[in-house]
């Protein structure tokens, strides 16, 4: 009998030690908050002050926020989220034909549940799409915008977007070995930092875990999200004050592929003449994710815009 009681608890160990290691380790204790459509949020928070939602973007987590949220807390109340589908916020979730704009309510919710009058809310690439939704569709609870690459500066035809679609299926994300996954991470940054490393770490266990299907289906859904929804027409329409940050060596905005006569100059001069209080800064030797490789640079720049 005790042999049996000894397994079981063998077990139970080891059910529990996988389901841990599949969850991303943040430096900060994380929270959750339960939405009105049963989904949960999870988020870690530090600082006191003016209030500043990070979002991540297309097949991150709040990981590519950890050099903001250290340095910026010690000024403002700080809190970076995980998105549904990602992170610690991994679940099964319906979003309807409108994927970002699911998001942005939820944000919005997340916002409301907090207790939070008005917030700041910066988004990187997806994120920053997100962010510029939530302030078109909620403007009363969005006060300013900070857009680090953000997507949704891009016009794509009927084509383009279903050539997207089509070569960003799940089963894609599935397949990749980590050599792709490795090169994949390379093009994020004009020259790639050795703390990457965690990153790269981090995706690449979750591809060991059982949650990767649905973390595989939320990216895919995300790119039809960021196509089915575009506000570069309705960027005149928005009102809150706008810092839009960008690297200036990004190499996946514009679309190169698709675009490769577009510069990248010419998608912030459009975002520049459309929205009325903006302040528009590139910075050097950066790439896409830029508020990991430059932070400072980007934390700099965000405490200017605040203050």
């Amino acid at each position: 009998m005790k042999k049996w009681w000894f397994i079981w608890i063998l077990l139970l160990c080891r059910h529990s030690f996988s389901q841990d290691a599949c969850l991303p380790v943040y430096d900060l204790p994380v929270q959750k908050i339960q939405l009105s459509n049963s989904l949960s949020i999870a988020y870690v928070e530090a600082g006191k002050g003016k209030s500043l939602i990070f979002i991540h973007g297309l097949g991150g987590n709040l990981l590519h926020w950890t050099k903001n949220v250290k340095e910026l807390s010690n000024h403002y109340n700080v809190i970076a989220i995980d998105l549904p589908g990602y992170g610690h916020s991994i679940q099964n979730f319906n979003a309807g034909e409108d994927y970002l704009q699911f998001y942005a309510n939820a944000i919005v919710e997340f916002i409301k549940k907090k207790k939070i009058k008005k917030a700041t809310i910066a988004g990187h690439s997806m994120g920053g799409q997100i962010a510029i939704i939530a302030a078109l569709s909620h403007p009363k609870q969005i006060k300013k915008l900070i857009l680090l690459a953000p997507a949704g500066l891009e016009s794509f035809t009927e084509a383009e977007a279903q050539l997207l679609i089509n070569a960003t299926k799940p089963e894609v994300f599935e397949k990749q070995e980590e050599a792709v996954i490795r090169t994949n991470y390379k093009q994020n940054f004009y020259q790639i930092p050795e703390d990457a490393e965690i990153l790269i770490q981090d995706r690449l266990r979750l591809k060991t875990c059982p949650e990767f299907k649905i973390y595989t289906q939320t990216v895919s859904n995300g790119i039809k999200g960021m196509l089915h929804h575009p506000v570069k027409n309705k960027l005149n329409q928005v009102k809150q004050p706008v810092l839009i940050l960008f690297g200036e060596n990004d190499a996946l905005i514009p679309n190169k592929f698709l675009h490769p006569n577009i510069t990248r100059q010419q998608l912030l001069d459009e975002a520049g003449m459309a929205i009325k209080k903006n302040k528009i800064v590139q910075i050097k030797e950066a790439g896409h994710l830029l508020q990991y490789e430059k932070w400072q640079e980007v934390n700099a720049a965000i405490k200017q815009f605040l203050n």
